[in-house]
């Protein structure tokens, strides 16, 4: 049997066993690559308790490998990766190659080894998704229409190509109630220096362009899409938000700070030109009934001189150091 093939003996036994909320799991794990038992509970049950036994069932019958990485202190939850069984049903079900699928589930166990800051990106990317999808859950009124990650985004190009396209971490379409709203989103750890952030704005401004049709076509944007920066902590938002004004943006962004436990879909959220209070996201839509009046880009003019809405604590920051250790 060659190596990217599963025996039918260990696939026929898996696909007796499957539950529909098994198949949910191994769905979700073959587009994130990785979750932990935390995001597992909150895409299919009602606790971390249960979400670990049936995942160790699950492991039991080769659909998912497991890894725990080394910590200084405590312990890290039980990570998960799609084993080549299960990723062989999540081909089928789509109508994918086998092969391929298996080879990306056995190139994915590589993730236990992979650096302390790169995991706790992917994981925290994963984590936004799942965190959506436990909101749905609990309102009903609420879902994730679409979540398309780095890897579905392929056809911009390999990066490094001479005219680089933005690369979000995720894009998301969301509704709750009557509102909808369509975000490219990008994850930040800190690690990256804030003239990264700055960068990216003039990459995304080629989703807004008037010949952006084609380019929004191949990554499935129908709608005007916001840029929504998720940051890990208050002062990294802070000095961002300072940074991200003074590029004077042309598109629509938005700012805000998201842990583990937290739902990406609350108050989370606010735009460059904005005060508080926060916004939901899906009040984020320009134009919505209940979005604020004044949701433009950095280029916002008051007569006889440029005028920013951003927080003033940001301004005075910056002011007070301008050796920006960023």
């Amino acid at each position: 049997m060659a190596g990217d093939e599963v025996a039918w003996s260990i696939r026929d036994a898996l696909a007796r066993r499957l539950e529909e909320r098994d198949r949910l799991i191994l769905r979700i794990l073959a587009t994130h690559r990785l979750l932990t038992t935390h995001q597992i509970a909150e895409l299919a049950f009602g606790s971390t308790v249960t979400a670990r036994h049936r995942m160790q069932i699950l492991r039991g019958l080769q659909a998912v490998d497991r890894f725990r990485p080394r910590a200084d202190r405590g312990s890290h939850p039980g990570h998960f990766v799609l084993a080549p069984a299960g990723a062989v049903l999540v081909a089928e079900e789509t109508g994918e190659d086998t092969r391929p699928a298996v080879r990306r589930a056995r190139r994915d166990r590589a993730l236990a080894t992979m650096p302390p800051t790169k995991l706790a990106h992917l994981l925290g990317v994963n984590g936004l998704h799942t965190a959506l999808i436990a909101h749905s859950r609990a309102h009903p009124d609420s879902r994730v229409l679409r979540w398309s990650t780095e890897r579905d985004l392929f056809v911009l190009g390999e990066p490094g190509d001479p005219d680089p396209y933005p690369r979000p971490d995720a894009i998301v379409t969301w509704r709750e109630g009557a509102h909808r709203v369509t975000a490219t989103i990008e994850y930040d750890t800190g690690t990256e220096r804030l003239q990264r952030l700055i960068d990216k704005l003039a990459l995304y401004t080629k989703l807004s362009a008037p010949n952006a049709r084609h380019l929004r076509t191949l990554i499935h944007v129908h709608d005007d899409p916001i840029l929504l920066f998720a940051f890990t902590t208050p002062g990294r938002e802070t000095t961002a938000r300072t940074a991200l004004t003074r590029a004077h943006p042309d598109i629509p962004v938005a700012t805000g700070v998201w842990k583990q436990g937290t739902s990406p879909a609350g108050p989370l959220w606010l735009p460059l030109n904005a005060r508080p209070p926060r916004l939901r996201l899906a009040q984020l839509t320009p134009g919505a009934p209940d979005a604020p009046s004044l949701f433009e880009t950095g280029t916002t003019r008051a007569p006889g001189r440029t005028r920013f809405d951003a927080p003033s604590a940001a301004d005075a920051w910056f002011d007070a150091d301008e050796s920006d250790p960023w």
